[in-house]
């Protein structure tokens, strides 16, 4: 009976392990490891006593000196071994950084050497994308679109890192009412990247939802598109696509059905 009782100890103390970050150990919480790292911290002789605490509660008087020395090596065991996996971690980690944070995206870029000078424009192309007459009316056109309705409607056709990335909020003075839609052909060699992507503040959310930004990229944005129609007509028809649909009272969920039947035609310009 005594065995058997050890042996459930030594069992418990096997399973608490199984949720110390040690090695080949890092699927848990970083909550869950700091609490045991904490408890690592603890001296030996504190540890110790919380086991033969429990042991006591339980009545198990006539146990006691069996299973303290069982108790006290197998936490020391347990929660020692813990330590050294976080000794390299940042302050409440359970994981090293890896993959997974360092694929998050590129890193922010802040060029304001590349944003045009004189006076301020809603379109930026720093490809050349469009003719001086296709941007000169399409920023008539957003700016005619804020005058009426409040809300702003910003391009930037870059290449990254050729872009001015963070200096545009100040530029275009962002807010929750504006759109920033992004055209950028990507650097994947296969040339299958989506060019479209865009920046949305809160206030639009009413009117033009997540979901229809998503429909409308996978729409004029794809490089089947793209190839069929080039950059200039995808960005065209996509800014027509979406100031209609400010414009309208109604609630824009998708891609207008007359804009789709048009497809591999010129753009309303």
């Amino acid at each position: 009976m005594r065995a058997s009782i050890a042996m459930l100890a030594v069992a418990g103390l096997a399973g608490t392990s199984a949720f110390a970050p040690g090695p080949g150990l890092h699927l848990r919480s970083a909550p869950l490891a700091a609490n045991l790292c904490v408890e690592s911290a603890r001296p030996l002789a504190s540890r110790s006593a919380v086991g033969i605490t429990m042991v006591a509660e339980d009545g198990q008087d006539d146990r006691r000196g069996m299973l303290q020395g069982l108790m006290a090596g197998g936490l020391a065991a347990v929660l020692g071994a813990s330590a050294p996996a976080h000794a390299d971690l940042p302050q409440g980690r359970s994981v090293p950084l890896g993959a997974r944070e360092r694929g998050r995206g590129p890193e922010g870029v802040n060029k304001p050497e590349l944003l045009p000078e004189g006076d301020k424009v809603n379109i930026i192309d720093l490809e050349k994308f469009l003719s001086k007459g296709q941007a000169k009316k399409i920023d008539a056109k957003l700016a005619k679109l804020e005058q009426d309705t409040g809300f702003k409607f910003r391009v930037l056709c870059q290449r990254y890192p050729q872009t001015p990335g963070l200096a545009i909020k100040d530029y275009w003075g962002i807010d929750d009412n504006t759109i920033v839609m992004i055209v950028d052909r990507g650097t994947s060699k296969s040339g299958m990247a989506n060019i479209l992507n865009f920046n949305v503040g809160s206030g639009v959310d009413l009117t033009l939802p997540p979901v229809f930004f998503t429909r409308l990229r996978n729409f004029f944005g794809t490089a089947f598109y793209v190839k069929d129609n080039g950059e200039d007509v995808a960005i065209e028809n996509a800014i027509e696509a979406i100031v209609g649909c400010l414009r309208n009272d109604g609630f824009c969920t998708d891609v207008p059905q007359d804009m789709k039947d048009m497809r591999n035609k010129k753009g309303l310009f």
